[in-house]
């Protein structure tokens, strides 16, 4: 029986993140589409800001 809990407990852990992914890629389209979202003209500009 402790097969069929754990399955529901993993279950669960996984419809919540999937749940919690979706709100995120939810609020970032919005962002993006709101001009929220700095943008890169290379990978070495996004590089450059993650050292400052």
């Amino acid at each position: 029986m402790s097969g069929v809990e754990e399955k529901v407990i993993i279950q669960d852990a996984n419809e919540t993140a999937l749940k919690e992914f979706e709100a995120c890629l939810a609020r970032a389209i919005k962002q993006y589409k709101t001009g929220e979202v700095e943008t890169f003209e290379d990978k070495d500009e996004f590089l450059r800001t993650l050292v400052e």
